[in-house]
């Protein structure tokens, strides 16, 4: 899969994106797991890709800042900013 170019302007990627990650938290409460302990390894388990894909540690913690922004101040949908690019 070819990954030089930015997946947030191709049709459909937030509708794709939101019903993986609600399907993903379905089946986990189908399994008895917590959305919490899914979270954490979920987390866990991205920055360890990234990091042996050669991602800086500083630009994971700018990823996760991102997050936290994106949490406490949400993009107003009119505005079609969208989630914070990656590097690539």
């Amino acid at each position: 899969m070819s990954d030089d170019y930015i997946h947030t302007e191709d049709p459909g990627f937030e509708d794709f994106v939101k019903r993986e990650l609600d399907g993903l938290a379905l089946r986990a409460d189908e399994h008895g797991i917590c959305l919490d302990c899914l979270t954490d390894r979920v987390i866990v388990e991205m920055v360890a890709s990234l990091t042996r894909a050669g991602i800086s540690a500083r630009d994971i913690l700018s990823m996760v800042l991102d997050g936290i922004d994106l949490a406490q101040f949400p993009l107003d949908e009119d505005e079609g900013d969208g989630p914070a690019r990656r590097m690539h």
